[in-house]
């Protein structure tokens, strides 16, 4: 083993980038197999800020293609019959290598790749030899995902070529806390600047070549006209209870290992790494995505994303399936798996919703002036919230160059600070300017459920059963008492109730998205911080208070729910409005989309049959409308019971006749479909409860009786606190019906200091 490497200082605007000289295949006697050497050099360079600046002249990379994403995929394999339905025997991936001999680099020391990929785990097994480099002639440690990474792109184009790479675990002294920060608050000029973005997803494996062609292919398929036309064989499935019903079912002509493939392709940790949400959204559609020896563009990734979530229901359920199939197949819909406590990591917000994600991100970089936007803003938020890192400051330090949060945000990452004062800090830099709704994530414990039997726990031979939902609503209710499941994590890191932790992990309920302004009404001024109090004011009113509860989850162990303390006559009228109110409120008033009102068509969700018995062919995970009302059918909502709203005052023979016949809904339309989809979403993990003052609304689990619903001015949305101490401690967002829309005026002498602890 020789000298250790000696990191020179750096200087002024200089960064480290890394030059491969040589990469020979040498014997390694340890494990006796073939790996390369790889031999490389450290080089100070200037790099500017913003230095990627429009460059009148063309100069190597012009256009920034990546010769390797013109090598073909195999689409034939994908299909049970091996013939690609819709092959376009006319389109040629072939691109002929651009003569760049004689044009000049970017910059007068050349130009560089950054390199965006995970870590990995440094563990080796047991014999296996630690994975090294040579440096400036010295020895240097890396991850085996690393080392692989250099092996791949040594033998790219680009580097044959003489593109540097900038790679954070070499490039940056990561001993010197000092300097890491420094870098760290340079990673969006740095990535901004690099030629290009190179992600590395890892080597290959036995499914990485099926899932890149069948992404490939799903890209191709969303430039047609209409993208998945016939691509399904329907049929239809047949339910005997309690008369004869059928629904459509759906075959698809991909054989299954491309489901599977693709389904290992999404929970690569690549997808899960904090740094990565920041890395991709400085690439760009061309940035080339490398899984072993292939590789396909950003762009398509994103293309066969959005077919994917858009044919959630089938594809999505068919990818989820492939590995370890949760429900009967017969099911020609899933509801709601987004929202599960257990398995989160199998849920679609986890995996192709990721990419979704992160293209927003990217596409909103190039945006000018000054971001506003709440939902870019808490896209990245969310994304951080929910990621992998090996140090919990950098869910603030890794996200802070992205541009919806970089024009908000002026802090310098500071190793040295603990983790309560950099959460601290960043919600009060986040909410300086006068936008409090950084205030709508925080999440506080909103209680428990039951840690219930799971369809892998039972025998093999009955999990894909048709009797598999049966046997486990038998064995949940007869097995009481096995443990309960804490639906969110209880936060004892001392940090302020007005400042997001993202450390411990919230209720995972759907993000409303709607197109809400419920301070319009408030006018505008800065909140005022007391770093001495930890203590937030700002100008509001206290609008009104909660009276009543209904549990959030039809499983809830505490049997309080649904809790009733008083109930007021509606402030929406009679009946019939409060009806209208009611449909509205369970759907936070949009749509899964957000940004618009929920149409008038979604009025649907009234009808009884959907909280009497539910749709056939549809499984909700237990989060059904039917299920809902089975717990909270005696829930008092502006003076009127659950019960009465959905059901009006009927006599109970007719409902049970209604059950009896069954006129179970079957085949509701697309639209329909997508109602209750966003209903049961919505309502998951929240609370619907009603006021003192006659309104009703959907609010956090953690909400508890005489809790007061406030309008806060900068806080697009109400929000609930709870008094404590002399002053309030924030709980969490609401919907409340009516105060939405800047419906709610004060006069400045009307509104009060509320202060938050």
């Amino acid at each position: 083993m020789g000298p250790l490497l000696q990191y020179r200082p750096l200087i002024g605007d200089e960064i480290r980038l890394l030059k491969v000289e040589t990469v020979d295949d040498v014997e390694c006697a340890a494990n006796n197999a073939k790996r390369p050497s790889i031999a490389c050099s450290l080089e100070h360079v200037c790099l500017p800020p913003t230095s990627k600046e429009a460059f009148i002249q063309q100069f190597k990379g012009n256009g920034g293609t990546w010769p390797e994403l013109s090598e073909g995929h195999d689409t034939d394999a994908l299909f049970k019959n091996g013939r690609d339905p819709h092959r376009d025997e006319g389109d040629s991936t072939e691109e002929l290598i651009p003569d760049e001999t004689s044009l000049p680099w970017r910059h007068e020391w050349g130009d560089f790749i950054a390199l965006s990929y995970v870590w990995g785990h440094p563990k080796l097994s047991e014999g296996e030899t630690p994975y090294s480099i040579t440096v400036n002639g010295c020895p240097f440690e890396v991850t085996p995902n690393l080392y692989h990474a250099l092996v791949q792109l040594s033998r790219s184009y680009r580097i044959h070529q003489g593109f540097k790479l900038w790679v954070d675990a070499i490039c940056i002294n990561q001993n010197d806390n000092d300097e890491r920060g420094q870098q760290v608050a340079r990673m969006r000029d740095i990535y901004q600047s690099a030629w290009q973005v190179a992600i590395w997803l890892g080597p290959a494996d036995q499914e990485s070549q099926l899932a890149l062609s069948a992404l490939y292919w799903l890209a191709r398929e969303s430039k047609r006209p209409r993208p998945m036309a016939d691509f399904y064989i329907e049929s239809s499935s047949i339910d005997l209870r309690p008369i004869i019903i059928m629904w459509p079912t759906y075959e698809s002509p991909m054989k299954k290992e491309v489901y599977k493939a693709l389904f290992y392709f999404f929970t690569r940790p690549y997808w899960r790494r904090m740094w990565v949400v920041q890395e991709v959204a400085m690439g760009n559609p061309n940035t080339p995505v490398i899984c072993g020896n292939k590789c396909i563009a950003w762009n398509d990734v994103h293309r066969a994303v959005n077919i994917i979530a858009g044919d959630e229901s089938r594809f999505g359920h068919a990818i989820l399936e492939s590995v370890r199939p949760l429900i009967l197949t017969t099911w020609s819909f899933e509801f709601a798996r987004d929202r599960l406590i257990k398995e989160r990591d199998w849920a679609p917000e986890r995996m192709w919703k990721v990419q979704q994600t992160m293209m927003r991100i990217q596409e909103y970089q190039e945006v000018e002036g000054p971001s506003t936007n709440w939902q870019e803003l808490v896209r990245a938020l969310n994304l951080a919230r929910d990621s992998l890192v090996t140090e919990e400051k950098d869910r603030v330090y890794g996200i802070l160059g992205i541009k919806a949060i970089a024009d908000r945000v002026h802090i310098k990452p500071d190793y040295n600070l603990p983790r309560a004062a950099i959460f601290t800090n960043f919600a009060s830099e986040l909410m300086a300017k006068g936008d409090l709704n950084i205030l709508r994530l925080v999440s506080g414990p909103g209680g428990h459920i039951p840690t219930n039997w799971s369809v892998d726990k039972l025998p093999a031979f009955l999990r894909n059963q048709s009797m598999a939902p049966f046997l486990l609503a038998i064995l949940n209710s007869v097995t009481k008492g096995q443990g309960t499941t804490p639906i969110s994590t209880l936060c004892n890191h001392n940090i302020p109730s007005w400042a997001v932790c993202w450390t411990c992990t919230p209720a995972p309920t759907a993000q409303l998205d709607g197109s809400y302004e419920a301070d319009a009404g408030l006018g505008q001024s800065m909140p005022i911080f007391s770093p001495a109090l930890a203590s937030l004011t700002a100008k509001g009113v206290i609008l009104d208070t909660i009276t009543s509860l209904s549990a959030c989850n039809a499983s809830e162990v505490d049997t309080r729910y649904p809790l009733n303390s008083a109930s007021s006559q509606s402030m929406y009228g009679d009946l019939e409005a409060t009806r209208n109110a009611f449909w509205r409120t369970i759907v936070a008033d949009t749509t899964s989309q957000g940004s618009e009102k929920a149409p008038e068509c979604y009025a649907w969700l009234l009808d009884p049959k959907l909280w009497q018995s539910g749709v056939a062919g549809i499984y909700t995970h237990g989060f059904g409308l039917y299920i809902f009302m089975k717990r909270n059918r005696q829930l008092q909502l502006c003076g009127y019971t659950l019960e009465e709203i959905v059901f009006r005052p009927r006599k109970w023979f007719k409902r049970l006749k209604e059950g009896l016949v069954g006129e179970s809904l079957y085949n509701p339309t697309e639209m329909q479909r997508e109602s209750l989809s966003w209903a049961i979403n919505a309502m998951a993990w929240r609370r619907l409860y009603g006021t003192s003052n006659g309104r009703m609304g959907l609010g956090t689990c953690s909400a508890e009786i005489n809790d007061k619903i406030v309008l806060l001015r900068g806080c697009n949305t109400p929000l609930i606190i709870r008094e404590s101490e002399g002053g309030w401690k924030l709980i969490g967002e609401c919907y409340t019906h009516g105060v939405m829309y800047g419906e709610v005026t004060t006069k400045e002498d009307e509104l009060v200091d509320i202060t938050i602890y």
